[in-house]
């Protein structure tokens, strides 16, 4: 009869030791694992947050309007609109001639010409041409437009403020390098209705227009001065603002305002559909040199007490 010698303590000790490190050292891996499986998820998604941000944003700027991108001091003009405070001419300014160490002007706004009618079709639904020939002081013709296709799109596109009636007018801007809309004055944002009309005159540079007939405009205002028409014009149904406001959780969430009519006499606060396109950016900044817009936008995200992701994003527009 064969003796079987069984485990000594000693060696089961030895066993239970070895086993515990591989366990601490298994669930170590297991641990680093997921909160790398964790981060990884977060900056992507963060990632994809800010890049379709900015996608919007370079979509809109890029149909911008010569002359009419501007950057404001929104926390004024947020007191004005709400009857707390005042505003003046310095508080608004062209992008490109923002001072390279102020922090004031922290919205981009902008008149933006209608693109989604102008490409709905194989042909642009608007031509972009007038007959300045047979143009009077207050119609013109267009020659190849689509009216009727233009004035569905901006209906559906606007929730019905916009339409081509002379209730709900489109809008047009006479384009032509050294134009002038009265006697020596060339066109600005402070003839375009952006900025509010107890500062400057406001929209004697772009024009309220109804439809008449399928190819025509009519202006659906009396002008005191007599309207200079060129050969080209863009049609606007909307201005857009990008606006860093803050939020609950005591950062900022990036804003765009759309869908309201600076020359109908609205202003992006209190008439724009506002919509948020990125939570919580840490940067908002940006400058144009030469007619290019370049910007820089980062955003951050909390996924645990002790650590936050950031995600950065950076393009220029060209017109």
């Amino acid at each position: 009869m064969k003796k079987h010698s069984a485990f000594t303590l000693l060696e089961v000790i030895f066993v239970l030791v070895i086993l515990g490190i591989v366990a601490s050292i298994g669930s170590s891996i297991i641990i680093q694992v997921y909160e790398n499986y964790i981060t990884q998820k977060a900056v992507y998604t963060l990632s994809t947050k800010t890049e379709l941000a900015v996608t919007q944003m370079v979509n809109r700027l890029s149909h911008r309007i010569q002359k009419t991108t501007i950057s404001k001091d929104h926390a004024k003009y947020l007191a004005f609109y709400n009857g707390t405070g005042t505003v003046d001419t310095n508080d608004s300014i062209y992008i490109a001639d923002i001072p390279q160490t102020g922090s004031k002007y922290t919205t981009i706004e902008w008149i933006g010409y209608d693109n989604d009618s102008y490409d709905a079709n194989a042909s642009p639904s608007w031509s972009g041409i007038g007959n300045y020939e047979t143009a009077t002081h207050t119609s013109f013709d267009s020659p190849g437009s689509d009216l009727s296709t233009t004035a569905t799109i901006m209906n559906n596109l606007s929730n019905g403020k916009v339409d081509l009636t002379n209730a709900h007018p489109a809008a047009v801007l006479f384009y032509q390098q050294d134009n002038y809309y009265q006697t020596s004055k060339e066109y600005d944002y402070s003839c375009m209705g952006l900025i509010p009309n107890s500062i400057e005159k406001a929209t004697e540079c772009i024009f309220p227009v109804q439809q008449n007939g399928n190819h025509a405009f009519t202006l659906t205002t009396d002008r005191t001065t007599k309207i200079i028409i060129t050969e080209r014009y863009k049609l606007a149904w909307s201005a857009y603002t990008l606006a860093p406001e803050p939020n609950t959780e005591g950062q900022f969430d990036l804003v765009l305002y759309s869908n309201y009519q600076p020359w109908n006499g609205e202003n992006y606060i209190q008439n724009g559909s506002r919509k948020i396109l990125v939570k919580n950016i840490s940067v908002f900044k940006f400058s144009e040199r030469a007619g290019v817009l370049q910007f820089k936008l980062c955003a951050t995200e909390k996924i645990s007490n002790k650590m936050n992701i950031s995600s950065c994003k950076e393009k220029v527009v060209i017109r």
